[in-house]
C-alpha cells in the first residue's frame, strides 16, 4: 500500500499543478502558462498510466500502454517548449513538429512492431540530452539579454531554473535507468522505484512553484521588449524628422559613434548611472534616440553589456565616496550609488574588483 502511494506521488503533484495552471490560464491566458500547463498535464497522464501499469502487475490495457509511450516521448519536448517561451526563444511551427514527431510517429509503429521499443528508448535518451544542453544554453542567453537591457539584473534573473536544470540531470539518470531496463524489470519489486519516484515528485513540485513565482518576472521582460519595439518605431519617426536616421552604412557607423559619445557623456558627466532600476530604454529616452541604436552603441560599440557599463561606474562612485568621506556605513554609501539591494552591490563589487569592499579599501586607502 505504502509503495503504491509513493509510486503515485508524481501523479498527484503533476495533477495538482495541471489543475492550478489550467484555472490560472482560463483567468489570465498567456503563452508561458499554456506551455507549462501542457507539460504538467502530459506528465500527469504519463504517471497515471505508470500507476495503472504497476497496479495491474504489468497487464494494463494496450491503450494505457500507448498513452504512456506517447507521453514519455512528448514530456521532455514540452518541457523544452516551456523553457523556450520562458527565455524569449520563440520556436517555429516546423521546430515544434520536429520535436513532437517521435511521439506521433513511433507510437503507432509500436502497435505492430515490438522492435520500435528500442528505437523509442534511444530517441528518449537523445531528447533528454538535447533538452538539458539547450536548456542550459537558453538560460545563459537569457541572462545575456537581461544584462544588455537592464542595469539591475537580479529582479529578472532565472537562477532558480539553473538549479532545477541541475536537479533535472539527477532525475534524468533515473529516467535513463527506467527506460534502459524497462518497466517490466521493476514489477517484482516496486520498492526499487521509490527513489526515482520521489525525485520526480520533488522536481515537478519545484518546477511548478518556481515557474509560478518567476512568471511575473519574465512577463515584465517580455513587456519591456514590446515597449522597446514600440519605442524604436516611434524613435525612427522622430529621428527621421530630425534628419538623424542613417541613410547608408557609412552614415550609420558615424551615427553609432556619435551615440557612443552621447552615452558616455550621460554616464560620466550627467551621472545617469545613479538612477536606480536604470534600463536601456530609459537611456534612449534620455538621449531622445532610437533604442536599437543605443543598444548597438553600448553592447556592440563600447564592447560591454549595459549592466556592466552602469555597474562599473556605480562601483567606482562607491569607492570615490568611501575614500572621500570615510567608510563609516557601507549600506548608507552603496544606496547613494544607484544600487537597489545589498546583494546586487556586493555581487557586482566582487565581479569587477575581485574582492569585497572592505578588502579593496584596506588595500587602496592611505593611512
Amino acid at each position: 500500500m505504502i509503495e503504491h502511494l509513493v509510486l503515485s506521488a508524481p501523479l498527484f503533484v503533476s495533477a495538482f499543478w495541471s489543475l492550478w495552471l489550467g484555472l490560472d490560464y482560463m483567468a489570465r491566458p498567456d503563452r508561458i502558462t499554456l506551455r507549462l500547463f501542457l507539460f504538467m498535464l502530459t506528465t500527469a497522464v504519463l504517471y497515471l498510466c505508470h500507476f495503472i501499469y504497476f497496479s495491474m502487475s504489468g497487464h494494463a490495457p494496450w491503450p494505457v500502454d500507448m498513452f504512456y509511450r506517447f507521453c514519455n516521448l512528448a514530456v521532455f519536448p514540452l518541457w523544452h517548449f516551456f523553457l523556450c517561451e520562458l527565455t524569449l526563444h520563440r520556436l517555429s511551427r516546423r521546430e515544434i513538429l520536429l520535436w513532437l514527431a517521435p511521439a506521433v510517429l513511433l507510437v503507432p509503429i509500436l502497435l505492430v512492431w515490438d522492435g520500435a521499443l528500442v528505437i523509442a528508448r534511444i530517441v528518449f535518451a537523445v531528447q533528454v540530452v538535447l533538452v538539458l544542453i539547450l536548456g542550459w544554453r537558453m538560460l545563459r542567453s537569457y541572462e545575456a539579454i537581461v544584462a544588455s537591457y537592464y542595469a539591475d539584473t537580479e529582479p529578472y534573473s532565472l537562477h532558480a531554473l539553473r538549479g532545477l536544470l541541475l536537479f533535472l540531470f539527477l532525475t534524468t539518470l533515473a529516467s535513463f535507468t527506467l527506460n534502459l531496463l524497462g518497466r517490466e524489470h521493476f514489477l517484482s519489486s516496486v520498492a526499487m522505484l521509490t527513489v526515482p519516484s520521489m525525485l520526480f515528485s520533488v522536481f515537478i513540485f519545484m518546477l511548478g512553484y518556481e515557474s509560478v513565482r518567476l512568471r511575473p518576472i519574465v512577463t515584465a521582460v517580455h513587456e519591456e521588449n514590446k515597449a522597446d519595439i514600440r519605442l524604436s518605431v516611434n524613435g525612427d519617426d522622430r529621428e527621421q524628422d530630425r534628419g538623424l536616421l542613417p541613410q547608408d552604412e557609412e552614415d550609420e557607423a558615424s551615427h553609432i559613434a556619435q551615440l557612443q559619445s552621447e552615452v558616455l557623456k550621460a554616464m560620466d558627466e550627467e551621472k545617469l548611472y545613479l538612477q536606480p532600476n536604470l534600463k536601456i530604454s530609459d537611456l534612449s529616452l534620455h538621449l531622445g534616440s532610437n533604442r536599437n541604436y543605443i543598444w548597438r552603441a553600448v553592447n556592440a560599440g563600447l564592447g560591454v553589456s549595459f549592466s556592466e557599463l552602469v555597474n562599473r561606474r556605480r562601483i567606482d562612485h562607491f569607492i570615490y565616496l568611501a575614500q572621500q568621506n570615510g567608510l563609516s556605513d557601507v549600506n548608507d554609501t552603496w544606496q547613494k550609488c544607484g544600487f537597489t539591494s545589498a546583494s546586487s552591490f556586493y555581487r557586482n563589487f566582487k565581479l569587477y574588483k575581485g574582492c569585497t569592499p572592505a578588502e579593496y579599501l584596506a588595500r587602496n586607502t592611505k593611512g
